[in-house]
């Protein structure tokens, strides 16, 4: 009876083992979220044309290591919220510049994103995404821009 119960115990704790290693990857499986890039590296670059870091630009949108809570964050946004159109959509699959019929892929890490344009990527830091408002430190402007809910 000990032999059975001693058994039993190990086999819970091994599987429990197993089940945590992996909790970042099953969750990103239950989400139904890319947990790794499917294409050849590209090399990141700063306005001094400076080499940053490569990156693997991905097919699909891909979420590591999240900061920022994702259903905060999607949305249609706007910086005038008087004006007739939005600026940009955000959502689970794609970035999307209002303006244009294109959803581009993005990499969205800790609270950095990074879009892959066709031609080049820019990454860019949110700031904040509290009560319907979405603050963006983009890379080319010093200071941040901030959007409402469109």
């Amino acid at each position: 009876m000990r032999k059975k119960i001693t058994y039993i115990i190990i086999s819970i704790l091994v599987l429990n083992n197993f089940s945590c290693k992996n909790e970042k990857k099953n969750k990103a499986l239950i989400l139904g979220l890319e947990t790794t890039p499917k294409t050849d590296l590209m090399d990141v670059y700063d306005s001094g044309k400076r080499k940053i870091e490569s990156i693997e630009p991905s097919v699909k949108t891909l979420f590591k290591n999240l900061e920022i809570h994702t259903t905060k964050l999607f949305g249609t946004w706007t910086q005038d919220s008087t004006a007739p159109f939005a600026d940009f959509r955000l959502s689970a699959k794609s970035f999307n510049v209002v303006d244009f019929d294109s959803d581009i892929p993005y990499l969205l890490d800790k609270n950095e994103i990074t879009v892959f344009y066709k031609d080049k990527s820019h990454k860019e830091i949110i700031t904040s995404t509290e009560n319907d408002t979405l603050k963006i430190k983009w890379a080319n402007n010093s200071t941040e821009t901030e959007y409402v809910r469109f």
